[in-house]
This record gives C-alpha cells, structure tokens and sequence, in this order.
C-alpha cells in the first residue's frame, strides 16, 4: 500500500509498504480502506519537530488519527465488510491506504459519500467528551478562547447546553466570523489580557465569567489569560493540547479563586461520544459545513500538514484526500 512517513520535520515521505494484515491482528480488530483524514493540532508537535522523538522515532502512516473509510477485512462481531466507519487508527497510523484500528474506537457513519463531514464526528466525540465533565451551562456566562475546529464546537456545544453569554476570542476575523453565525453572542479579537478583561468586563459586568474554555494550547499564555478571566467559584476546562511538561501558571490567583481547572483530552468511552457526535451531526444540532476550509490530495500530504500549521490562509481544517 502507499503511505506517507515523517523522515524529517516538516517532511514526509512517500513509500510503499505492507498492507496490515487482519490474520495477524488482535481480537475485535479491523482493517480500513482510507478516505479521508483530516489535520488535527495534537499531530503538529510531532510534525513541526517540537517533541524530540517526532522525526527519526516516528512509525509509517503517522501522525494522523481523524480518520474515516471503509472496512475491508474484520475480526470483530460488530463491524463487516463493507461498512463505512470513523476509525482511529491504532498509534495515529493513518496516513496509509489500509490502516488497522480496533472496534472500540471505530463507530459506523452514513455511506452517503459526504465523508468531509462524517470525519468530523470525531473531534466533536472529543468536545463531548470534555463537555461530559461538567454540568448544565444554563443562564452561565462563559468565554471560548481559540475558535479553531475544536474551539468551533465548543461554541456550539456551550449554546445547546444554555449559556447566556458566550464570548469567544480568537486573533483571526474569519474564525470569529463563522462563531457568530454557530451561536457566539460576542466576538472578540484581543491579545492582550487587560485590554481582553476590560472587554469581557463590559459584556458581563465585574464579577467575571462562570467558564472558560482554553482551547488553543501549544503555548502557555492563555491559560493564565483563562484563570485572569474567571471569576470567584468559577471553572476552566482546559481543552488545548500542551508542548511543555511543565507549565508557568498564576497559581496565586488560581487558588485564591477557589477556581475548579478541569483537564480532557480522549475520550473514556469512545463508541459511545463519537456515535453522539454521529447524531448531532445528522440531526443538525451541530454544524460543521465552514470546517473544511482546504483539501489536498494525499501525494501532497506535506503541504497540508504545513498549511494547518501555518495558520494562515483563514485555515480551520484541512482535509488529505485519499482518491475516494
């Protein structure tokens, strides 16, 4: 099969190995025909070279693991061949033809073709997950800081779940543009913590916000500009995905705040998020048709991890294209 793999930062290589074999996989495991795969900030690190075992240290076919195909071979009672399927690939192994994933991470999709969509069930699976920790939003004010695809689904999330004020703040116009329309009652292109706080000030008065979200990551400032931003009793749920082991936070502030800071990444319990994920999408409870914002075919896989990661280009997600 032909896959891509990282011989260097910023570069992958196109090469021909075996396809996974389902004879010698473990139980209630299944071999995908790739469609699709989609850019997710947790791969950049490995991409980008920021984590020292990214390049010399990383397998064939990774990183990548938004992911949708169609089932070619299978062990599992729950999945045949022929069903269309959002799989994460085991190790984040799908920038293959074939991948292997195991059907505790794999939940059925529509086979209508529109697989740009349907991919998109797994990282709305995640938000729900993470939304999963905490309790009704109703009448709360919160803020959103980042509005890139995960930061997207917060917003729609925040909306459904009854927030009052939802202000989300991002650096980049056309994000905040597409929030506006996805349930953000304000939208806000500040920087700067003081500026950013007199601003939230205003919409919400002097007691602050029940929630943040922290849904940028990759850096350390906006989680300090999260507890800056809470108020007394109030909650952060940090979503954004860190580079460094140990972050430089206000600790001073966060504790006299009686401030609850609530960590998610995966989900728990993973057929059960994604295959919400699957209904909202369906239902229309949750939209994702401004996600998708660029589409490479898979031969050219370098220029779409660079263009994700650049940020540029007004880019959300980007999608690699497998020929289906």
């Amino acid at each position: 099969m032909f896959a891509a793999k990282l011989i260097a930062p910023k570069t992958f290589k196109m090469i021909e190995v075996p396809a996974p074999d389902i004879t010698t996989a473990p139980p209630n495991s299944i071999i995908v025909k790739t469609y699709r795969a989609t850019t997710c900030g947790s791969d950049m690190p490995y991409f980008l070279g920021t984590y020292p075992e990214s390049a010399h240290m990383a397998p064939v076919a990774f990183p990548a693991h938004e992911c949708v195909g169609e089932v070619v071979a299978s062990n599992s009672e729950r999945f045949r061949i022929g069903d269309t399927v959002m799989a994460q690939p085991d190790a984040f192994t799908g920038l293959g033809e074939y991948y292997m994933a195991r059907a505790n991470f794999t939940t059925h999709i529509p086979s209508d073709g529109d697989w740009n969509k349907w991919v998109m069930c797994q990282p709305l699976g995640t938000v729900i997950w993470g939304f999963r920790h905490i309790n009704t939003l109703f009448h709360q004010n919160v803020v959103i800081l980042g509005q890139g695809g995960m930061g997207l689904f917060c917003t729609q999330m925040a909306a459904c779940m009854g927030a009052r004020k939802i202000i989300v703040v991002d650096p980049i116009q056309h994000r905040l543009n597409i929030a506006a329309g996805l349930g953000a009652t304000h939208t806000l292109r500040i920087t700067d913590d003081i500026e950013l706080g007199k601003a939230v000030q205003e919409i919400v008065g002097k007691d602050g916000v029940d929630m943040v979200f922290e849904v940028v990551g990759h850096q350390t400032k906006t989680v300090n500009t999260a507890i800056h931003l809470v108020k007394y009793g109030g909650t952060i749920l940090g979503f954004g995905v860190p580079d460094q082991n140990i972050y430089p936070i206000n600790y001073h502030d966060l504790f006299r705040k009686n401030v609850r800071f609530i960590t998610t990444v995966s989900p728990a319990d993973y057929p059960k998020d994604f295959e919400l994920g699957v209904e909202y999408i369906r239902r229309g409870l949750i939209s994702v048709k401004d996600y998708v914002t660029h589409e490479f075919p898979f031969h050219q896989v370098t220029d779409a991890y660079s263009l994700f990661s650049s940020g540029q280009d007004n880019v959300i997600k980007v999608m690699v294209n497998y020929g289906k």
